[in-house]
């Protein structure tokens, strides 16, 4: 009955890989948890909503399902962490849509009103990044099922400090639609 007889080193050997299973399984379900401090009821200043719980990532009317990491093929509106960003590179892509935005204003000719209208909208949007931490943040998105080949000429995001989230959307065929939305908790 040699078979039965188990020698020290595997079984020290079998004991670090399931230690080692086990820990890797525990750090991957950590890391999908949505952090404690998005939970709660968010609005801007002109009353977006913006519901969160453990299960759902709602901005909105949009029901969208918190799922932790991007799935390969969501069912329907589903919510995860996807990278970071920095307050330099939001000043960054802010910089680039409001030039492209007043270059196509030239090119189309537009009224001198409407091209103010396209500034006061980038000055409200320079005062809240203005506001924001010079941080590192993780960023959450949103996709839903038509989405999933990739956001299109348009993206937006989430990320939050320790009193606010802030949403930015951003679309290429669009730069005048830029926007950051500071988001409060009710």
């Amino acid at each position: 009955m040699r078979f039965c007889v188990h020698s020290p080193w595997r079984l020290r050997a079998l004991r670090v890989a399931f230690i080692g299973w086990l820990a890797l399984a525990g750090t991957a379900a950590l890391a999908d948890a949505i952090h404690p401090r998005w939970i709660g009821v968010w609005f801007t200043e002109s009353k977006q909503r913006l519901g969160i719980s453990e299960q759902q990532f709602n901005p909105g009317t949009d029901k969208c399902k918190w799922v932790g990491t991007r799935p390969a093929k969501p069912s329907g509106c589903v919510a995860f962490y996807e990278g970071s960003v920095s307050k330099a590179q939001v000043a960054g892509q802010l910089q680039q849509a409001e030039k492209a935005a007043l270059e196509s204003a030239q090119k189309q000719s537009l009224a001198a009103a409407d091209v103010q209208s396209i500034k006061d909208d980038f000055k409200r949007n320079w005062q809240v990044v203005e506001k924001m931490p010079p941080n590192i943040f993780r960023v959450v998105k949103t996709l839903a099922p038509e989405e999933q080949g990739g956001s299109g000429p348009c993206a937006d995001y989430y990320f939050i400090d320790l009193h606010n989230i802030y949403s930015v959307m951003a679309c290429e065929a669009a730069p005048d639609a830029f926007s950051v939305k500071v988001y409060r908790k009710d």
